[in-house]
């Protein structure tokens, strides 16, 4: 992936820090990893934009500059779903319009009930623009500077 996800600018620090607590929680659950190891995978991977950890409802992810619109469903995808075995998502096509008009295309339509979703990997084209509503702490963290 050539850019970096800034979950504090999308976020806010203290809420990007309760969000990186919880995926380094989940991470420990689990794949049986010590705390501190999953703190750093959850770090390094939320830089990164890793879709498989961050995908989720209410994200508008945007089509990386370096990437060929033609190899991608739409300029933006707005998730509304995750699914997982194999990691798939719902996703809207949320294409911005000459004149400033918006529309959302649900790009879902006409799948198979067995092909419901994307493959997660079609987001390695894509970086996180927008997370909204914002995500709930499972448990109260501290924002303090985590990564």
């Amino acid at each position: 992936m050539t850019a970096t996800t800034r979950l504090d600018v999308i976020l806010g620090p203290e809420r990007a820090a309760q969000v990186i607590q919880d995926l380094a929680r989940d991470l420990a659950h689990r794949d049986g990893l010590p705390e501190a190891a999953a703190l750093r995978l959850a770090c390094e991977r939320a830089a990164d934009g890793d879709p498989l950890l961050l995908a989720a409802p209410g994200q508008v992810w945007a089509l990386r500059p370096d990437a060929d619109l033609d190899d991608a469903p739409a300029r933006r995808l707005a998730i509304y779903g995750r699914l997982e075995a194999p990691p798939r998502i719902l996703a809207l096509a949320d294409e911005d319009l000459p004149g400033g008009a918006r529309t959302e295309t649900d790009i879902d339509n006409g799948l198979d009930e067995e092909e419901e979703g994307m493959l997660l990997s079609v987001l390695d084209r894509y970086q996180l623009q927008s997370w909204s509503p914002l995500p709930t702490a499972d448990r109260a963290g501290g924002g303090d500077g985590l990564c």
